[in-house]
């Protein structure tokens, strides 16, 4: 698995104070399409930094807007203070806090964005994470490799749409895990090769994890309490196809979240990411005629959208397990 969300703790609400006026969505936009590329099966959009050309992941599992080191020296970005993530390798990353003054997609601007200058990130390459989704609804069409910006409501409507709470700056939602609907589980398009889910919740599972006999485990993950290696289904609505998944478990429940898992399935033909109405749509490949108004899931997959952790930190110990992008 890979991605590199990080916690919004490692921001003082100050600062992200000066940028609320910012992450509010642009009113009565019109939608502008691009096209996007693909960083293993995350999409990525052509922006630009302080007017340096760069590659950006759009990363739902990202609390905060991340940059390279070389992004940032090229950018003329300043450092702060600092912080570390320690990657599943043993390597210890020391990131630094900046502030991008001028960040702009398809003509459209934002100012004063807090950062991270990521060490654990290569090349000219960014993470558009929580305040660019804020300020930009956004869909992601796979299939015609193209991201539309401020999409028309029409286009969503056609869409099967979760109800995402956004307290934490990651979305948790309520998905189908082997036949099982569990609630707290982070929806991470900066994810690629599978997710995890807290042993607490293994338990009330229809369906056991299944096994791979032929999976070797990172010994360092091991040392952190991550059993990996095996797999599950996982869909996003009742009626629409399952997906199988790479499932890593850990004993402890990281941030107070049952789980986190990757939306860059090869069912996935689309997802909207639409923050101003606390949603994530998806449009699922070989789904069954009327699936979108077919009965909801479970009671316990239409309760209240699930609080944020009172430390207020997005899978913060559980990123600092991942590996490098």
């Amino acid at each position: 698995m890979r991605s590199t969300a990080l916690a919004l703790a490692l921001f003082s609400l100050g600062v992200l104070a000066v940028f609320g006026a910012n992450a509010r969505p642009a009113q009565a936009a019109a939608p502008v399409t691009l096209s996007s590329g693909f960083n293993e099966t995350r999409t990525t959009i052509p922006v630009t930094v302080e007017g340096v050309r760069a590659s950006c992941v759009l990363d739902t599992g990202s609390s905060v807007m991340l940059v390279s080191p070389a992004l940032a020296h090229q950018a003329g970005l300043q450092s702060q203070g600092g912080t570390f993530e320690i990657a599943p390798d043993g390597r210890t990353y020391a990131d630094r806090q900046t502030v991008v003054s001028r960040f702009t997609i398809a003509g459209n601007v934002m100012r004063n964005v807090p950062a991270l200058i990521s060490a654990n990130i290569s090349g000219s390459s960014a993470l558009c994470g929580y305040d660019f989704f804020a300020r930009f609804p956004t869909l992601i069409d796979r299939s015609h490799r193209t991201v539309t910006l401020f999409p028309p409501a029409a286009k969503l409507a056609r869409l099967h749409c979760l109800p995402v709470a956004l307290g934490p700056r990651v979305p948790l939602a309520t998905v189908e895990i082997n036949g099982t609907w569990l609630d707290d589980i982070v929806l991470d398009s900066g994810m690629a090769g599978g997710g995890a889910l807290w042993d607490g919740v293994r338990s009330r599972l229809r369906q056991p994890l299944i096994a791979s006999a032929d999976y070797v485990t990172n010994q360092s993950a091991v040392r952190n309490g991550f059993a990996c290696g095996a797999s599950a289904w996982i869909r996003y609505a009742s009626g629409a196809p399952e997906t199988s998944m790479p499932i890593c478990t850990e004993p402890r429940r990281p941030d107070g979240y049952n789980g986190i898992i990757e939306t860059n399935l090869s069912s996935v033909h689309a997802m909207a990411v639409d923050y101003e109405h606390k949603r994530i749509c998806f449009d699922v490949a070989a789904y069954s005629p009327g699936w979108a108004a077919a009965q909801p899931p479970p009671a316990q997959a239409q309760a209240q959208a699930p609080q944020s952790p009172s430390d207020g930190g997005a899978w913060s110990r559980f990123n600092s397990l991942r590996p490098p992008l």
